[in-house]
């Protein structure tokens, strides 16, 4: 028989699945994933809050996501992948940074990014995998502000209150 080449391996079949999930739930999964190197599952429960979310702070998920699939590619030593994901994702948290945002400390966060960004610029493609993959930015948010934040933002998940609602959703797998 040999060796199958990869066109000819049947396909995972992906399906829609059906779930529960309340914001401060993925948001503790989330960072929980990104600061222990989880960083592409990060990337994927932070997505599922992203796609529900039409409100003022949908651009603070995706500057998280960005940053967290920008370290996916640095992990990777992929420097076109991690440049390009760096910038992109610090532009979508800068709007968000004096202040913060869902009780994320996004400057915090911001200024170790930026300081990864420029480690990547001045390794360049040669040198990315001696990259430090252990002094990054910390995600971490404070839920006890979260109520007053969900009401300020008018954030998706969260109820006139701001108390967090379990929403379905749906995703691929």
């Amino acid at each position: 028989m040999g060796n199958v080449s990869e066109s000819e391996r049947p396909r995972r079949k992906r399906q829609l699945v059906y779930k529960t999930i309340t914001v401060p739930g993925n948001f503790e999964i989330a960072c929980r994933q990104f600061n222990g190197g989880q960083f592409f599952e990060c990337h994927e429960s932070f997505e599922e809050i992203w796609q529900e979310e039409q409100g003022p702070v949908r651009d603070l998920y995706k500057g998280l996501i960005q940053i967290a699939a920008a370290f996916v590619h640095i992990s990777r030593a992929n420097f076109v992948g991690a440049d390009r994901l760096s910038r992109t994702g610090l532009g979508y948290l800068a709007p968000y940074r004096a202040e913060g945002a869902m009780g994320f400390d996004v400057d915090a966060i911001m200024t170790a990014a930026e300081d990864a960004h420029a480690r990547v610029l001045s390794l360049g493609r040669a040198r990315m995998e001696s990259f430090d993959i252990s002094v990054r930015p910390l995600y971490g948010f404070r839920a006890d502000v979260l109520p007053a934040e969900a009401r300020r933002w008018g954030a998706w998940g969260f109820d006139a209150e701001g108390r967090a609602t379990p929403m379905g959703i749906a995703v691929v797998e």
